[in-house]
């Protein structure tokens, strides 16, 4: 049998009784304990500390005792702790309270499991935000690219027949620099320098030079040149002059064989 120890009820007691069954708990070292209220078993015995304050569900006005039992190992041998409740204790033991005192712990859990949520959250859009701004650098730098590579032809003959164009101009330069408004228009394609009798046929990569910007007088000659040509023929008509320009880019010998042609024909 173990001490008995009768005191005043007071709350910050009963609450660092609390605080050695969890001590011990975390040791790996629990203590079996029991708490009874007038003579009826609040707590059964049990060496979960977070069961305790259960006994406040069975405490009220009429309330005379609360008796805190330690266990020594799992023997009956114990050391008792009698709380008394005078009429002043009684009051502040109250259902209401006590209501007050669990609707607390509530809400501060509540918080502290919002705050978590919350910053849980922030994270991870911090973490979306970051990878959609990689994405977007990335989607502008392939843009920048593709628009270098767009030829400035390609909004008035379309991709097909802006192709076949910058083909015959790179391959035919001193044809097309001898027409109106040709100069300038061979001078917004950007074609290496070479000898013309030397040019050979191969893949060559053309762009508009610099970024997007208003048009030059030489560039809207360009322009110009192209509207006019384009004017002379119908939709269908000036399809097949383009895939014309491309068989004499591709086959140069053939332009005296056109030109023979079409001076034979010709009224």
């Amino acid at each position: 049998m173990g001490f008995v120890k009768k005191e005043s009820y007071d709350p910050i007691k009963v609450e660092k009784r609390q605080e050695y069954l969890r001590l011990y708990a975390e040791k790996g070292r629990p203590i079996e304990y029991e708490i009874v209220v007038d003579g009826f078993k609040a707590v059964r015995r049990t060496s979960d500390p977070e069961e305790f304050m259960d006994f406040n569900r069975f405490v009220d006005g009429d309330t005379k005792a609360i008796e805190i039992l330690f266990f020594t190992g799992s023997s009956n041998n114990n050391d008792r702790y009698i709380f008394t409740l005078t009429d002043n204790t009684k009051e502040g033991l109250s259902g209401i309270d006590i209501d007050a005192k669990i609707a607390e712990q509530v809400d501060r859990q509540k918080r502290d499991w919002q705050h978590a949520t919350l910053e849980r959250e922030f994270n991870e859009l911090k973490s979306e935000y970051a990878e959609l701004e990689k994405e977007l650098e990335k989607l502008e730098i392939e843009h920048k690219a593709l628009k270098e590579q767009q030829s400035p032809l390609k909004g008035l003959l379309g991709e097909i027949g802006s192709t076949f164009v910058e083909s015959f101009i790179r391959r035919n330069p001193s044809i097309i620099k001898s027409m109106p408004g040709g100069e300038a228009l061979a001078g917004l394609i950007n074609v290496p320098a070479q000898n013309p009798e030397s040019a050979t046929e191969g893949s060559v990569s053309f762009h508009a030079k610099g970024d997007s910007h208003e048009l030059t007088e030489d560039e809207q000659a360009a322009v110009s040149f192209v509207e006019q040509l384009k004017a002379q023929f119908l939709k269908e008509e000036f399809d097949r002059v383009i895939l014309i320009l491309q068989a004499l880019a591709e086959d140069k010998r053939k332009i005296d064989v056109v030109i023979n042609t079409v001076a034979i024909n010709r009224p």
